[in-house]
C-alpha cells in the first residue's frame, strides 16, 4: 500500500513538474520576447544608449517575475510534498495501529481458546479419575463379596465335614461295639456250649465278614450323608 502511495505521488509530482517546467518554459519565451521588445523599444527611444542599461537590470527585467513565480510555485509544491509526506506517515500510522489492534485480537483469541482448552482437557482429565475411582471402588466391592461368600462357603465345607466326620465317627464306635458285643456273645456261647470245629470256623468267617462290610458301610453312610447335606 505504501509503494503504490508512493508510487501515486511520485507520479504527480512527476506530472505537476511537467506541466511546470512547460509552463515556465513558455513564460520564459513571453518574458525573453517581452524583454527583447522592450530592449528594442528602449533603444529607439534613447537613441542607442543601450550600454546605460545595466546587466542586473536587464537580468531583473528577463528573470525576475519567473523566479518569483518559480520561487512560488516551489514553494507550494514543497508545501504539496510534505503534506503528502504527512498524509503518508499518517496513513502508515493508522495501518500500523490498525494492524497492532488486529494482532493484539488475534492474540487474545488465540490465548482464550489455549485456556478454554485447558479448562476442557482439565475438566475431562478430572472426569476420567472419578469414574476410575467409581470403578475400582466397584471392582474393590465385588472383590470383597467374592471373599465373603468363599469364606462363607470355606466355613459351609468345614462344618460339613466336620458333622460327617463326627457322625461317621459315632458310626464306627456303634459298629465296634456291635461287633465287640457279637465277639464277647461268641466267646460266652463258645465256653458254655461244646462246638465242634467247623461251627467255630463258620463263626469266624461270619465274624469277618461283618469286619469287612462295616468300613463298607460306614463309607457308602458317609457318601450318602454327604449327598444329602
Amino acid at each position: 500500500m505504501f509503494k503504490w502511495k508512493g508510487k501515486n505521488m511520485a507520479k504527480e509530482s512527476s506530472n505537476s513538474a511537467s506541466s511546470e517546467k512547460k509552463a515556465d518554459g513558455n513564460l520564459i519565451g513571453n518574458a525573453e520576447g517581452n524583454g527583447l521588445n522592450f530592449m528594442g523599444v528602449q533603444a529607439r527611444e534613447s537613441g542607442g544608449s543601450g550600454d546605460a542599461v545595466g546587466v542586473d537590470k536587464i537580468r531583473d527585467l528577463l528573470f525576475g517575475n519567473q523566479m518569483q513565480d518559480y520561487d512560488r510555485r516551489f514553494s507550494k509544491l514543497e508545501e504539496r510534498v510534505l503534506q503528502r509526506f504527512k498524509d503518508v506517515e499518517s496513513e502508515a500510522k493508522r495501518n500500523l495501529d490498525m494492524y497492532e489492534t488486529n494482532a493484539k485480537k488475534q492474540v487474545d483469541s488465540l490465548a482464550g481458546q489455549l485456556r478454554n482448552e485447558k479448562d476442557s482437557r482439565a475438566d475431562a482429565d478430572k472426569e476420567i479419575d472419578r469414574n476410575l475411582r467409581e470403578q475400582n471402588q466397584a471392582l474393590e466391592k465385588q472383590v470383597r463379596a467374592l471373599s465373603d461368600q468363599l469364606s462363607a462357603l470355606e466355613r459351609d465345607v468345614a462344618d460339613r465335614i466336620n458333622r460327617n466326620d463326627h457322625s461317621l465317627r459315632e458310626e464306627i464306635k456303634q459298629k465296634n461295639e456291635g461287633v465287640q458285643m457279637l465277639i464277647e456273645k461268641m466267646f460266652a456261647d463258645l465256653s458254655n456250649v461244646k462246638t465242634d470245629r467247623n461251627l467255630l470256623a463258620g463263626l469266624f468267617v461270619e465274624v469277618a465278614k461283618c469286619l469287612n462290610q462295616d468300613p463298607v458301610g460306614s463309607k457308602s453312610n458317609s457318601d450318602r450323608s454327604w449327598k444329602a447335606s
